[in-house]
């Protein structure tokens, strides 16, 4: 025999052995459920990594299907126990120690003790021993802990910090003096999630004794006790411990969580101590945007104002914050101080506080936020300006007050108007911006229609009666503008108006823009054609003035699908002047129609020949 058929052979021999030894780890309980599940169970118990892992989930839709079936349940945990075996893979002990710590029992507790006594299976029992119910699998923890030896024990201890059991404690205040770093930590952080007086005193005692090696664990489980005395009320008890957490050694994150408890154990809400540290020479770095963040919040009489009148005195950088946190608050006072900081020289505070003015200001605020695009040119500036025109409340009030500015603005100030009045839309802003775009100033009536053509786009009823008010009233050079705005309307409301216009109107430029408007509409609507599209279409073409029109017509038509659709295409082709147009028109459509209504597009490809 070759060497490689020796190998082949071995191979053979060790998959009967693992199929064997699996099935005897498996056999199922005859009578009961576990016989369907057989197969998988036996796979599970040869599984390895990288392998396919239907089994494994099988198992774990078992186990979710199971919920409110005890006998059921009984019966898988039974299979998982039988997955811990000797003879089972360590990728089927690990799934089952997994599966075991979400449904296992005290069942479990024996074959889970056996992994413990191996190094190389006790953390994967730790895992299932560190959520199982029950004071027996605490229990054998602790002992299995007593004679355990090397790195694993920190797995012991973190089953147990997971646990988070009261009758641990002795043996973790124990283990936090362990010579082993790790070990120590571990336990530190497992006396942190334990309730009860007894492991507060514990980390007490710790931290008198102020050890290196733990520090940073034990300041993050002194965390947690604070935390917990807060939520019992005991606030006064919570600050203390957090005052000692405060020291600039400690960890960035553990800082912050400790001065946002304390700020949050004030009767005042903090403001003092968030005052304090704002107005120091040089502002903590890390405590300082933890305070802010609570501004607007903090309750009590002259809270804006106190942190307004600092405002001006923190950095640039904090000054951003504190805008942000003051425009939060929305009161009066905050709002004033927010107001001063548009005159700022900083970059970034004036562009917060005309962002901020822009969410809590009125329209008593347009002259502010104008006179700041007045003096700053910059493009940041203009964008800020313009956006916070966009959202200043106060509706047709702080419209009007817009137009006024626009009626006599320049320059950058026009721009930033303009920009908001065409956000804003409404019935005010169009008769201001049909003003500007029948000036004379080309660049100014270029940048209004374009503001025009974005409230079209908004598709805002009120903005669409503004239009035809201006449409039925209005000179030859207003008309045109407005044509060009509403040939770019969102939605059909505007279709009527158009039409009426195309039918109506004998100035072949506006008769052009309507045609545009119609055809551009209707091609919006293909995408779900019906009839009432149809009739559209049927109007465009029995109301159409020459070949042309037609043409530009049937080139959207051709995409609706609809079965009258083609029929519409199909009478257009008795006509010379656009049967080109019309015969593609009816190929596409057939094309798209094929599948749903097959005899009417033969028919039709018979007819154009094709």
């Amino acid at each position: 025999m070759t060497m490689k058929e020796c190998l082949r052979v071995k191979r053979q021999v060790w998959r009967a052995t693992l199929l064997l030894a699996g099935a005897a780890v498996l056999t199922p309980v005859r009578g009961t459920a576990a016989a369907d599940s057989d197969a998988w169970c036996v796979a599970a118990a040869r599984y390895e990594s990288g392998a396919d892992e239907t089994p494994l989930r099988q198992f774990e839709q078992a186990l979710t299907a199971s919920r409110g079936k005890p006998e059921r349940r009984a019966e898988l945990e039974a299979a998982l126990i039988r997955l811990l075996a000797p003879e089972t893979t360590f990728e089927a002990k690990r799934f089952a120690c997994v599966q075991l710590a979400a449904f296992g029992t005290e069942a479990a507790l024996p074959a889970l003790g056996e992994l413990l006594k191996r190094e190389e299976t006790a953390g994967i029992a730790c895992l299932a021993l560190g959520r199982l119910g029950g004071e027996r699998a605490g229990a054998l923890l602790r002992a299995a802990l007593e004679t355990a030896t090397g790195s694993g024990r920190v797995q012991y201890v973190v089953a147990m910090g997971r646990r988070a059991e009261p009758a641990a404690v002795p043996q973790l205040a124990r283990l936090a003096r362990d010579p082993d770093a790790a070990v120590a930590n571990a336990a530190v952080r497992a006396l942190g999630a334990t309730e009860g007086q007894e492991a507060s005193l514990a980390l007490a005692a710790l931290r008198a004794e102020a050890p290196v090696a733990t520090a940073d664990a034990l300041a993050e489980s002194t965390l947690r006790v604070a935390e917990r005395l807060a939520a019992n009320g005991e606030r006064r008890e919570a600050a203390a411990l957090c005052d000692g957490l405060l020291a600039t050694a400690r960890p960035r994150q553990l800082r912050r969580g400790a001065f946002d408890l304390l700020l949050r154990c004030q009767r005042d809400g903090g403001a003092d101590r968030i005052l304090a540290v704002l107005a120091a020479a040089t502002p903590d770095p890390v405590l300082a945007p933890v305070g802010v963040a609570r501004v607007p919040g903090l309750r009590g009489w002259g809270v804006s104002g106190r942190f307004g009148k600092l405002l001006p005195t923190v950095s640039p950088e904090l000054q951003v914050l504190l805008i942000d946190a003051l425009a939060n608050r929305d009161d009066r006072a905050s709002r004033a101080a927010v107001r001063e900081r548009t005159a700022s020289a900083e970059d970034g505070v004036r562009r917060a506080a005309v962002a901020a003015l822009g969410r809590v200001g009125d329209t008593a605020d347009v002259a502010v936020l104008t006179a700041v695009a007045a003096r700053h040119a910059a493009a940041e500036d203009t964008k800020a300006v313009t956006l916070a025109l966009s959202g200043l409340a106060g509706g047709e009030k702080t419209d009007r007050a817009l137009c006024d500015v626009l009626r006599q603005a320049e320059g950058a100030v026009r721009a930033v108007v303009l920009g908001a009045l065409a956000r804003r839309g409404g019935p005010v802003a169009v008769p201001a911006l049909l003003d500007v775009a029948c000036a004379q100033e080309a660049e100014a009536a270029k940048a209004a229609v374009q503001a025009l053509t974005r409230i079209a786009g908004t598709g805002d009823t009120a903005s669409l009666q503004a239009f035809q008010r201006a449409l039925s009233k209005g000179d030859a050079r207003r008309r045109e503008a407005v044509l060009r705005a509403l040939a770019a309307w969102r939605g059909t409301a505007a279709w009527e108006t158009l039409a009426q216009v195309y039918s109506g109107s004998a100035v072949p430029a506006e008769q052009a823009l309507a045609l545009r408007g119609l055809v551009r509409l209707a091609g919006e609507c293909n995408a779900a054609p019906d009839a009432a599209l149809v009739a559209r279409y049927r109007q465009l073409l029995e109301g159409a003035r020459n070949d042309e029109d037609r043409k530009q017509i049937l080139s959207v038509l051709a995409g609706a699908a609809h079965p009258e659709a083609l029929a519409l295409a199909l009478a257009a082709v008795e006509s010379a002047g656009v049967r080109a147009e019309a015969t593609e028109a009816v190929a596409r459509l057939a094309e798209a129609l094929k599948k749903s209504h097959p005899d009417a597009a033969s028919a039709a490809l018979k007819k154009i020949g094709r």
